[in-house]
């Protein structure tokens, strides 16, 4: 993940720095805000809605339509063999975007090329009717968000100026919560036309990339740096960012993959929870979860724009960090000791908001804390490892404890989660570069 060595650096904002000029001139080359935040807003819609809808609610519709008995090892499978794909491709197409110079430019053929794959693969889950199929679907859509994310992040740290990248991490996380809130409203609507179901966010996704590919059209071009062959040394190097002693971005990883085993965990496992523990049918338990979701997502939009606003007016980013994981543990915590539909809501609406603030400032960290702007798509690719690797450690987690607890004992494993989150929030004190 990094380079651990006692070398010193130039920091990224010293005037002097190479990097400083690469970013320079990156942000000289930017078109308007006023065109490109409003595409990156969108696109950010597009590439969530597609990939974590099937996560959080059509995926385990899905799986209960075809194997109602062994849905939970199912949904498990399933879940991680997409993680698994995206984990392994996102570094290494990170690294191959930044390396690309094709008469469309470096970002845009794996923008588009890959939301259109990741349609492909939500068609393949949503039209063959087994396990296996699922599966591959998903591992197929997985593959292709992994392509789009590696052509849409690095555009963040290349194109958008630090004053403006909390309020653009805020607007992201906002339509975050959006794209949460549409897909659990289209799972529970649409549960019986599973192919519409879990392709929508597909097409949607694919519009608004080429959206975003016609504003960066002019800008988006391999910039002037000379690049190592790509061998067998540079594969393998993809999945490392060699930071040159600087610990940042390793504290940073860190605190990002433990905040998203917390979410990741409950959003996947929540509407399990309200069969097995509250007693819920799989019809009510997602009509539920879309009404969790609906009144929750105005207070993560009014918490989103705030921290974002505040983040950037007072120049500081881990102080949302800490307090939104904390809060986002107290939120697992209510869900757990509760076990009732109202403390699930409440618990969910506590969580919300606590995800709401760390997820606004987590995006603008991110790109403060790049070791080189010229390999953005690369150290992106690999920050974004630690939103996906989640997907494999709650499954992992939550097979672990409700082995060990009992299988319908979601209030433990809800527990766990939550000491994961305060974990996150001690974490993210060691980041130095940042206030």
């Amino acid at each position: 993940m990094s380079d651990m060595s006692p070398a010193s650096v130039i920091p990224p904002d010293d005037p002097s720095s190479p990097e400083a000029d690469l970013e320079t001139a990156l942000h000289a080359d930017a078109p308007s805000s006023r065109l490109l935040v409003p595409a990156l807003v969108l696109a950010a819609f597009g590439l969530y809605f597609a990939s974590l809808t099937p996560q959080i609610v059509t995926l385990a519709v899905r799986v209960n339509e075809i194997d109602p008995a062994g849905k939970t090892t199912a949904l498990s499978a399933v879940i991680l063999i997409g993680a698994i794909m995206s984990i392994g491709s996102l570094p290494l197409f990170g690294a191959l975007s930044d390396r690309t110079r094709s008469r469309w430019g470096r970002r845009r053929p794996w923008l588009v090329g890959g939301a259109v794959t990741a349609l492909l693969g939500l068609i393949v889950a949503g039209s063959v009717p087994s396990i296996p199929g699922v599966a591959a679907g998903w591992a197929l859509g997985s593959l292709g968000a992994s392509a789009a994310f590696s052509g849409f992040l690095p555009l963040i740290p290349e194109f958008v100026p630090d004053r403006l990248r909390a309020r653009l991490s805020g607007l992201i996380g906002f339509v975050v919560a959006i794209s949460v809130v549409s897909g659990v409203f289209l799972g529970s609507k649409l549960i019986h036309q599973q192919l519409i179901m879990l392709a929508l966010p597909g097409v949607v996704a694919v519009l608004a990339v080429l959206f975003l590919a016609r504003v960066i059209s002019r800008v988006d071009r391999p910039v002037e740096t000379t690049y190592p062959g790509f061998g067998v040394r540079e594969f393998f190097g993809s999945y490392w960012i060699r930071t040159n002693g600087n610990r940042d971005f390793a504290w940073n990883w860190i605190s990002r993959f433990l905040v998203g085993l917390a979410y990741v965990g409950v959003q996947t496992y929540a509407t399990f929870y309200l069969t097995d523990t509250v007693g819920l049918n799989i019809d009510d338990a997602t009509a539920e979860y879309a009404t969790f979701t609906a009144v929750s997502t105005p207070v993560s939009v009014v918490f989103f724009l705030l921290s974002g606003f505040l983040s950037d007016r007072l120049g500081r980013r881990k102080a949302f960090v800490g307090v939104g994981a904390v809060i986002l543990a107290a939120g697992l915590l209510v869900a757990a000791l509760t076990q009732s539909l109202n403390g699930f809501l409440a618990g969910w609406i506590i969580l919300s908001i606590g995800q709401a603030i760390y997820l606004t400032v987590d995006i603008a960290i991110a790109a403060e804390v790049v070791p080189d702007q010229a390999h953005a798509g690369k150290a992106m690719g690999v920050y974004q490892v630690a939103t996906l690797l989640p997907n494999v450690g709650a499954p992992i987690i939550a097979v672990t404890v409700l082995a060990a607890s009992g299988s319908s004992n979601y209030p433990a494993f809800f527990a766990v989660l939550a000491l994961l989150g305060i974990l996150s929030a001690i974490t993210i004190l060691f980041v130095r570069r940042i206030r």
